[in-house]
């Protein structure tokens, strides 16, 4: 593999890493209502405010499993507005704590009995059921309450965010919202990407993209829209580069993955969803350049993606 595609496919990793692991930026909190603020539940009422309040402060000064279960109690007493911006602020407060939660589990005594107790997809309950270690107990049921799942990738366990602990509010919250977790729950309950490698079909890839890119059209001014925008870029990254352990075009002869073809034409093949989507036209163009060079990387084919999908903005 020449230079720029190995750079060009590990910066790609990088980005995929970030993503997957919840530590991009946190979205900071609309000032302003989001959209469907003005179909809140209630006016606000006193003890709503006390509510809103405390939690605020909560999430600011306690341990995420605190916060967590006083919002868990409460929600029904605040507005919709301010349900919703408790759950974003919660989200929040989640992926400004995972580092610390990845460093507990990593510590020695922790990581090598988890090592040897948990398995690959189950709930974190089942592998707190088998825990005999008080201490490993402890650590398993703080991150259970405060929201997250066992992963495993690179020989390693660690947390991330178990966005189905989320669901319980999406009554109490603005469609924007509720949307963006119905997106997060897919990604969290099976990841994209795993050991450098493509863990879910290319069609199921495409699929998610355009998930992603009818939020943005629904919602082009919710908090979470820069975050479905960078997810949405990854999805065009993937569609153009592939991964290590999963190249969209073979190693020993550099012509296309037949099944990346197969989704291609699968998710071309309606010629008015095309149309209504800038990514099926971005990938129809991707394409016919595939297409017109024998679905072979050639020189002209790695110009046009560059330009098409650059790996630096």
């Amino acid at each position: 593999m020449s230079k720029s595609k190995k750079s060009a496919i590990a910066a790609i990793l990088a980005l995929i890493l970030s993503i997957q692991t919840g530590v991009i930026a946190s979205a900071a909190p609309a000032s302003e209502p989001l959209a469907d603020s003005s179909a809140a539940s209630s006016k606000p009422t006193a003890f709503g405010n006390a509510v809103y309040n405390k939690a605020n402060k909560l999430l600011k000064d306690s341990d995420v499993a605190y916060a967590k279960s006083y919002i868990t109690k409460h929600i029904g007493s605040v507005t919709k507005y301010q349900a919703t911006m408790l759950i974003l602020k919660l989200e929040n407060a989640m992926n400004d704590a995972l580092p610390a939660k990845t460093d507990k589990v990593y510590t020695i005594g922790i990581q090598d009995k988890l090592m040897n107790l948990y398995k690959y997809g189950e709930p974190i309950n089942t592998t707190i059921s088998k825990a005999k270690d008080e201490t490993l107990r402890k650590v398993l049921i703080n991150l259970r309450d405060s929201g997250y799942r066992l992963y495993t990738t690179e020989g390693v366990i660690f947390p991330i965010i178990d966005y189905k602990t989320l669901e319980p509010y999406k009554p109490y919250i603005n469609k924007d919202v509720q949307a963006y977790i119905d997106i997060m729950v897919v990604e969290s309950e099976k990841p994209a990407v795993s050991d450098a490698a493509l863990v879910i079909s290319w069609s199921e890839v495409i699929d998610r993209g355009l998930s992603l890119e009818a939020f943005l059209t629904a919602y082009p001014k919710s908090n979470r829209a820069a975050d479905m925008k960078l997810k949405l870029r990854f999805t065009e990254l993937s569609l153009f580069y592939g991964y290590n352990n999963t190249p969209l075009f073979k190693y020993e002869d550099n012509l296309l993955d037949p099944e990346v073809r197969q989704a291609f034409d699968k998710a071309l093949k309606n010629s008015d969803a095309v149309s209504k989507s800038a990514l099926l036209k971005k990938l129809k163009a991707w394409s016919d350049v595939l297409e017109s060079n024998k679905d072979k990387l050639t020189q002209e084919v790695e110009q046009y993606r560059a330009k098409a999908v650059p790996v630096v903005d």
